[in-house]
């Protein structure tokens, strides 16, 4: 049998294994299982937590029609993260005042460090899809710090490491690098071990222009200017991006009658960029980005389910974000049905070494550390009017996480 085809079997057998509980009974009898997601649903960076929304509701439409969880259906509720530590804690604060102890999402990692040490007391269980921070799962075979967070998406490590070996490898001529990006814990963090991680890579690096702006800033005409100037030669220069959503969006937009792919030989973005991309109208330069999916990576039934069924509900591609969403919604359900009870404890318990089927392949949450080992997917992609959404895929990567 081939690897595809385990794949698509194991995929629809773990959403049939919920289904086939519809006999058993819940801890709550016949009322559903409510599961919350939480991302940020307002202000620049709202397209991201309507992506993570949409995802997620993929999930527990499959998950319902297959008969739900502990025969019980899911209902799925959501919460407005917005941008600051304060604003997270409160959600999802929010989130167990109404009832919802079972949480997924997620974005800002400042937000994840502060509520991490949080949870317990919450009676929360936090599986996050969008905190990228090492810190928040236990690094080098550690024990977890919060005991009730667990990560199903990659880590900042895991997603610079391989980027960074993919540049440096294709393009070690590109040595003089211009920086834009977020000032904030991923932003730098991100920045910082890029450029160990080329250097391991015998590319003698000079960062020739360096600038960080507070997230939510949208107003980059300056800054455009000032970088591009300050490229000598176009053969030598590299763009890195430490950006995401609107911002990414707005940089680009303002820098879109310099020809950034003339100005420089290679742009890398980490994080979520193609649902940047397809706002461009075709004309999204050249960019090389790694993060956890693209609906083009993985080639089996489980992933073309997936797609369709976003598709079909939202008009759209799915991005990582949806992605990441929809993998912490079968996380989540499978602890359940592990655990056979809705209970924080129980549930935590479950996450806890659990191992559960995705369309990126077999995933399992490491019980020491809380960290799951999803592959990395390293994306080129080009604005292409003709292309769907206008942008066309040159190359997906995927990179186990073991070699991550």
């Amino acid at each position: 049998m081939t690897n595809f085809a385990r794949r698509t079997i194991a995929v629809v057998a773990v959403i049939g294994t919920l289904g086939m509980s519809a006999a058993c009974s819940g801890d709550d009898g016949d009322e559903p299982i409510k599961i919350a997601v939480v991302g940020p649903q307002s202000g620049p960076l709202a397209e991201i937590g309507e992506n993570q929304v949409a995802g997620a509701e993929v999930a527990v439409d499959q998950i319902n029609e297959a008969g739900g969880i502990l025969g019980r259906q899911v209902e799925l509720v959501d919460s407005d993260e917005q941008t600051t530590p304060e604003t997270s804690v409160a959600a999802v604060r929010d989130m167990a005042g109404e009832g919802a102890n079972l949480v997924v999402g997620m974005l800002s990692s400042a937000g994840c460090l502060a509520l991490g040490p949080q949870l317990a007391s919450m009676d929360v269980a936090l599986v996050t899809t969008g905190c990228t921070n090492d810190d928040l799962t236990g690094k080098d075979g550690e024990d977890a710090p919060f005991p009730n967070l667990f990560r199903t998406s990659n880590n900042d490590s895991a997603l610079i490491a391989p980027l960074a070996q993919t540049i440096a490898e294709r393009f070690p001529e590109a040595t003089d690098y211009s920086v834009f990006g977020y000032d904030y814990v991923t932003g730098t963090t991100q920045w910082d071990l890029y450029q160990d991680a080329v250097q391991e890579h015998g590319v003698s690096m000079d960062v020739t222009s360096e600038t960080f702006v507070p997230i939510g800033e949208q107003n980059f005409g300056l800054q455009v200017q000032q970088l591009v100037n300050e490229v000598d030669d176009p053969a030598t220069s590299a763009l890195y991006l430490g950006t995401y959503g609107s911002g990414t969006g707005s940089f680009l937009q303002q820098a879109a009658s310099y020809d950034l792919s003339s100005q420089f030989d290679v742009i890398v973005n980490p994080g979520g960029y193609y649902p940047v991309a397809r706002t461009l109208n075709g004309q999204a330069p050249n960019v090389w980005n790694s993060y956890d999916y693209n609906y083009a990576a993985f080639d089996n039934e489980a992933n073309t389910r997936f797609v369709e069924e976003f598709k079909a509900k939202t008009g759209k591609l799915p991005v990582d974000w949806s992605y990441d969403a929809y993998v912490g919604v079968l996380a989540m359900a499978a602890a359940v049905e592990k655990a056979g009870s809705t209970d924080t404890a129980p549930v935590t318990e479950a996450l806890a070494g659990l191992s559960f089927d995705t369309p990126g392949g077999e995933l399992t949450i490491d019980a020491t550390t809380h960290q799951a080992d999803p592959p990395v997917v390293i994306t080129n992609t080009v604005g292409n009017a003709d292309a769907e959404e206008g942008v066309e895929v040159l190359e997906t990567v995927v990179v186990p996480r073991s070699e991550g």
